[in-house]
């Protein structure tokens, strides 16, 4: 019969002293602290070499003095390779902010008491650290025999780690949005602004003569500012297309909710959503948007916006629209079609004039 196997180095020193150690009880029996459920406590993990389970300390108090000395320490570590008092822990009573902002929990600071052989976070030492949840420390260099394993944990609260992964992936969607946007506008070009208003249609029939009549209007000029038409014209067109004219970037978020909403309640197309912008956009670059009823058109169309409110002012672009949109029998632009229908200058409409031709404008 073999007689049992001696124990590995058993005049080892190190190993003596950790043996002599284990034997001296602890000051507080950290084991005995009972919890409420739902109790949210920061906790120190220390794990020895030779530990297949690390010791948990819940850090109830205000400051903790950690090494071999029961005598002196709350958290006792029976290793050779740690001092007497070998490391403080003491709660930071600063105002904790969460990315900056958010009020948070007070945190530990673990600071080196003198000790021997020091902390060491990334094999690098540290006399004062503070502590993050998921923060692993060593006491002692890690690659030291005998080198005592210390993490912090202290995991946020639940609406705390939401609101992280909110913002994380509101960033990841920018940059792709971002990114989107860069591949988009680099295919076209709103500056200058093209000139869209070539002169009316005219069909002829076989005899030469024209099937509608020729418009009065000889040729079509941009009005120059917004004081060159009706006060009341900028009003009825934003009442009537686009409400949120001033306040949106020019796609109106809430505008295409509700006509999506509106059109899947009456199982077709009853309300548009395309802005003010949109609008201009159709005009101003059709060969690049087209014409057809698509997905991929608005798309085009929503990235052109964008990049017309980039470029230019709200009130530059409510002046190229109110130049530029077609208002029927070949006009463009509300001079041209206050000129045809009213035989006046835009600057001249009154309120219900203006009304009236904006209720000309074609669906958005």
């Amino acid at each position: 019969m073999s007689s049992p196997k001696p124990p590995k180095n058993p005049k080892n020193p190190t190993t003596l002293l950790t043996q002599l150690l284990q034997s001296i009880p602890a000051r507080i029996n950290f084991s005995r602290i009972k919890l409420k459920a739902n109790a949210r406590v920061p906790e120190l993990h220390v794990q020895g070499p030779d530990d297949a389970e690390p010791q948990v300390y819940p850090l109830l108090g205000e400051r903790f003095l950690m090494g071999r000395s029961s005598q002196n320490c709350d958290i006792v570590v029976r290793n050779a390779v740690v001092s007497q008092v070998h490391a403080s822990l003491t709660r930071d009573r600063r105002p904790a902010k969460i990315m900056g902002i958010l009020p948070g929990r007070s945190r530990f600071v673990m600071a080196d008491e003198g000790s021997t052989n020091g902390i060491y976070r990334d094999k690098k030492r540290v006399r004062k650290v503070t502590l993050f949840d998921g923060d692993v420390l060593t006491l002692a260099p890690a690659d030291l025999d005998g080198s005592v394993r210390i993490q912090y944990i202290d995991p946020p609260a639940w609406y705390i780690r939401a609101l992280r992964i909110g913002i994380f992936g509101l960033a990841g969607v920018s940059t792709l949005m971002a990114g989107a946007m860069a591949l988009f506008w680099s295919q076209f070009s709103v500056y200058p602004i093209p000139n869209t208003v070539q002169g009316p249609t005219i069909v002829y029939d076989r005899d030469g003569a024209p099937l509608s009549p020729v418009p009065v209007n000889k040729s079509h000029v941009d009005v120059r500012s917004l004081s060159e038409v009706s006060k009341f014209l900028p009003q009825a067109v934003m009442a009537s297309e686009d409400s949120r004219f001033y306040w949106h970037i020019g796609v109106d978020p809430l505008g295409t909710t509700r006509a999506v909403i509106t059109n899947f309640r009456s199982g077709g197309i009853k309300e548009g959503a395309s802005t003010i912008t949109q609008q201009l956009s159709r005009n101003l670059l059709r060969s690049y948007v087209g014409a057809e009823d698509s997905a991929g058109r608005k798309i085009k169309e929503a990235m052109v916006a964008l990049k017309l409110e980039a470029t230019y002012s709200k009130d530059e672009l409510m002046r190229l629209y109110l130049s530029r949109v077609y208002l029927g029998n070949g006009t463009f632009g509300f001079e041209d079609a206050a000129q045809f229908y009213f035989g006046k200058s835009a600057k001249n409409l009154d309120l219900n004039e203006s009304a009236t031709l904006a209720g000309i404008l074609p669906a958005p």
